[in-house]
């Protein structure tokens, strides 16, 4: 080993005197990492292993007479209904837990469609969430210009509005968002913040793994009423009125509630305060880790890309393993002679590996810059909700080690194989 960057620089003679084959390699080694880099990117994506929100967070989840949280609706593969209906309340549920004990941090949010509109563009349909000010802060939903509206708001009626990155990009494409006036269903509201980044695919606070379009524009819980907003594809457990307030009244299933406990005492109050409010056994309280777990990310497309990307990979590691066979045994002459000579057999085994290193290594770190025109072409043409696809850092490194590791690994066989060439017997005869 200790020999190592001596092998490294026979290593970069040997390619160079193969230069043409050996650029054609590093190309499609690179263009294989490349294509796993993208399957991994939408792993990433999909399952969040990008996203951190805080283990203090527990969810309150209702438990009902007729229980619906999985029976009728999964016998039926209806995934997203059961997905809805663990994951949500009715608003006259919600109305029981909403005074929560002094000294709580909690966030309610209910999806509806909203008419958005700037001074001098068309109006667009796009989905609001209706919450309150701690929302941000509970979820770590970072600003990239202003912030949240202040506690005061949360009542509504201020005319105070935060917008979605994507919606700050659409309204405001100069980054000009914060103080500027939009219209809402025809009512002016004044930004207060623009968002850093895209909604996770699978937030806790709405998931959209079934595809769907994230959070444009956030309002204060208050102005549900008052702009006599319809919340979003709820979920029906019985026929329904037609009017808002018999929605409303009933048992539909459209707002998700969190609240912040971070200390045992805490959550023992928080307890006892849904006991007196809903019921001893009628509820469930789960910090964030136990609903991830209740709430596992479901099998899917993304399996099969992820698939396709390890089946390209692992083709270019083979290929690379035959190109480093075939190379030494047209050498193998020449490598005769260094055992001869009394090279050993670790010496040729460190050659081969370094230059299986020195064709990997560049081909895997550039994987993830070939992987953005893909990336970019997948965000315009074959997205399946409006949350763009983006490099992060899990991503980048799965990128590189991937590819890195394989290849070496595979490489290990050739260097094997050719560490064991005889010694030249017969010097003159070469």
């Amino acid at each position: 080993m200790s020999l190592f960057p001596y092998h490294v620089k026979l290593a970069a003679v040997g390619l160079r005197r193969d230069a043409w084959m050996s650029a054609l390699m590093l190309l499609s080694l690179a263009l294989g990492a490349g294509i796993w880099s993208v399957a991994v990117t939408e792993f990433v994506h999909f399952y969040g292993l990008a996203q951190r929100f805080s283990p203090t967070l527990h969810h309150v989840e209702r438990l009902r007479p007729r229980d619906v949280n999985s029976s009728e609706f999964a016998s039926l593969g209806l995934q997203e209904a059961t997905l809805k209906a663990r994951s949500l309340l009715s608003w006259p549920e919600y109305r029981q837990v909403q005074a929560a004990p002094p000294g709580v941090r909690q966030t309610a949010g209910i999806r509806g469609e909203v008419v958005v509109q700037r001074p001098g563009m068309a109006p667009g349909l796009w989905v609001a969430r209706f919450t309150n000010a701690d929302f941000f802060a509970l979820f770590e939903r970072p600003f990239e210009a202003g912030g949240p509206w202040d506690a005061a708001s949360d009542a509504g009626g201020t005319g105070v509005v935060a917008l979605g990155k994507g919606a700050a990009a659409t309204l405001f494409p100069a980054g000009d968002a914060v103080g500027q006036t939009v219209l809402i269903d025809g009512i002016p509201y004044r930004v207060v913040g623009a968002l850093g980044k895209h909604q996770p695919l699978n937030a806790p606070w709405q998931l959209l793994v079934n595809g769907g379009l994230q959070d444009a524009v956030f309002l204060p819980l208050g102005d549900f009423d008052r702009l006599g907003a319809l919340p979003y594809q709820p979920l029906y457990r019985s026929a329904v009125g037609a009017d808002r307030a018999a929605l409303l009244a009933s048992g539909a299933l459209f707002v998700s509630h969190w609240v912040d406990l971070p200390t045992d005492s805490a959550r023992a109050a928080y307890r006892r305060f849904l006991d007196g409010s809903v019921g001893p056994g009628r509820y469930v309280l789960r910090s964030l880790p136990e609903w991830r777990k209740s709430f596992p990310m479901p099998m899917s497309i993304i399996a099969f890309f992820n698939f396709i990307g390890a089946v390209v990979l692992c083709g270019g590691a083979f290929s690379l393993c035959r190109w480093l066979m075939m190379k030494g045994l047209l050498r193998q002459g020449e490598w005769g002679v260094f055992r001869a000579v009394g090279a050993p057999r670790s010496s040729l085994f460190w050659r081969v590996i370094a230059e299986a290193g020195l064709i990997t290594l560049p081909g895997a770190l550039v994987a993830p810059l070939i992987a953005l025109p893909i990336i970019a072409y997948f965000n315009h043409s074959v997205r399946v909700v409006d949350i763009p696809l983006a490099p992060s850092g899990p991503s980048v490194a799965f990128s590189i080690l991937g590819p890195s590791i394989l290849n070496l690994v595979c490489a290990c066989y050739p260097a094997w194989r050719l560490s064991r060439t005889a010694p030249t017997l017969n010097l003159g005869s070469f």
